[in-house]
């Protein structure tokens, strides 16, 4: 498939962007909650699933077993995350929230609530499924080539 190399460069501008409103977003977020950027993102998929495995989660939130371990640590250390070895087979982590770490989920999910109900104002409603579906499809996208460049490198 060829790519025109104007539009792609459009695309690219427009991602810097969006890339830089988003990061402006984010620590907004987290800074109102006093948590990283990742440590949100895992809050808010332990909201989730509710209980889950260490195992489990790294998969959800696709990072490497090192990575979530020091972002749990840090979110234990700040009592928002409790961890149990699981019963049934000592080698797995429970990892849920705390109430602590609820009350922080429930904030992070009322700002971006009305954060993101404030941007949906500005796009007519007929484009918000669309535009849910182009985020879809680039996220997507992107985790593909990523995999793939990750798999080229190891070879």
């Amino acid at each position: 498939m060829t790519v025109d190399i104007s539009e792609l460069r459009k695309f690219r501008d427009r991602m810097r962007l969006l890339e830089r409103e988003i990061a402006k977003a984010f620590l907004e977020t987290t800074t109102c909650c006093g948590v990283t950027l990742s440590q949100c993102h895992t809050l808010l998929e332990l909201e989730k699933q509710k209980q889950t495995s260490l195992k489990a989660l790294t998969q959800s939130l696709d990072l490497d077993k090192s990575t979530l371990s020091r972002v749990i640590d840090g979110l234990a250390n700040l009592g928002l995350v409790s961890r149990e070895i699981n019963p049934g087979d000592r080698r797995f982590m429970n990892v849920a929230l705390t109430p602590n770490g609820r009350q922080v989920a429930d904030n992070l999910n009322r700002f971006s609530d009305t954060y993101y109900t404030e941007i949906f104002k500005h796009i007519t409603a007929d484009k918000h499924e669309q535009l849910t579906e182009s985020f879809v499809l680039l996220a997507e996208a992107m985790r593909s080539v990523r995999k793939e460049t990750h798999i080229e490198r190891k070879e």
